[in-house]
């Protein structure tokens, strides 16, 4: 069941947050063509910058498993991969969770034994395949530091952290993400569909210093019951989130174009501008109805074993079932 400790707590917000950057890249500024109304999903740099967060919160509070997150994503591969250019992209995270999540025992005994040490082995393996040329290793070896980065937290390794050290880190991480987008920008550069290993691990160090930095006012803020309990159900569902937020605005996105004959807007101009609140809206109503349907699979509780009956006293002393 949901948990309302507070590193859950702490984890759920983290995931909000992760998610709600992957809504606003296709909510906020959707790719979507103006004659078909299909709507294209972000590039693959955004969606591999977003999902160290939601590691590092996986990391803390773990996740359903691999088959609740299978059950969240079959429907969607079922549905939209078929129908939207590079909604595959967006199955990138739930299939590193349901890894993750197979191999967290073996992760904890690593910590265990290494106490934090494999950290600095796995962004060294990061750098090392930024080098030979493996972006695919380059994005699995970052996003295993930010979920082992979880597990420290978990394991109360990072407690004596205070915020100013957290935020040291955060200052840290964005100057390396910003020279690797300098030396990324140079004319010899070569360009990848993925960052490169500097910047990748640059923008993990940076968000994961600002969310550590952030705990303190985070865990106030969420201790009331009211935060708590919405965090909590919410939880089981921010996979599900995560995955269907992209065909709720394809199918607003096609039923405007194609059946109201509405004209996309350039961005950020006033008609963008004007049209923005009715947007989000539609693509929120839209949401709410897949969470509402789709939810009930990828959330369903595993079927248990039931005992009823009833005893009777009987006059020797002898009880009957």
């Amino acid at each position: 069941m949901p948990s309302t400790a507070p590193p859950a707590r702490f984890a759920t917000v983290l995931g909000l947050a992760a998610v709600a950057f992957v809504v606003a890249l296709h909510w906020v500024l959707p790719v979507t063509d103006p004659q078909s109304g299909r709507v294209t999903t972000a590039t693959a740099a955004a969606l591999v910058l977003a999902a160290p967060l939601a590691l590092f919160a996986a990391g803390i509070a773990g996740c359903g498993g691999p088959a609740s997150l299978a059950r969240a994503a079959l429907p969607f591969a079922v549905v939209a991969v078929p129908l939207i250019d590079g909604a595959a992209r967006l199955l990138w995270l739930p299939a590193a969770l349901a890894a993750l999540t197979v191999l967290r025992p073996a992760l904890v005994r690593l910590h265990a034994r290494w106490r934090g040490a494999e950290l600095a082995a796995t962004a060294s393996a990061a750098v090392l395949a930024g080098l030979t040329g493996s972006p695919v290793a380059v994005v699995a070896a970052v996003w295993l530091a930010a979920y082992q980065t979880g597990l420290l937290v978990r394991a109360g390794a990072l407690d004596r952290l205070r915020p100013r050290h957290a935020l040291m880190v955060a200052a840290a991480g964005a100057t390396v993400g910003a020279c690797g987008l300098v030396l990324a920008a140079l004319p010899d550069a070569a360009a990848g569909p993925v960052p490169s290993a500097t910047v990748l691990l640059g923008c993990t160090a940076a968000q994961l210093g600002l969310a550590l930095a952030a705990r303190p006012p985070i865990d106030r803020w969420t201790a009331g019951a009211p935060v708590a309990g919405g965090l909590a159900w919410l939880a089981p569902r921010l996979v599900t989130v995560h995955l269907w937020q992209l065909p709720a605005v394809a199918l607003v996105a096609a039923v405007a174009v194609r059946v109201a004959g509405y004209d996309p807007p350039v961005t950020f101009d006033p008609r963008w501008r004007s049209d923005l609140p009715w947007w989000l809206l539609s693509c929120a109503v839209a949401l709410a109805l897949a969470v509402r349907l789709i939810g009930r699979v990828g959330t369903a509780l595993p079927r248990t074993h039931r005992v009823s009956g009833s005893s009777t006293l009987q006059a020797h002393g002898r009880l009957e079932a």
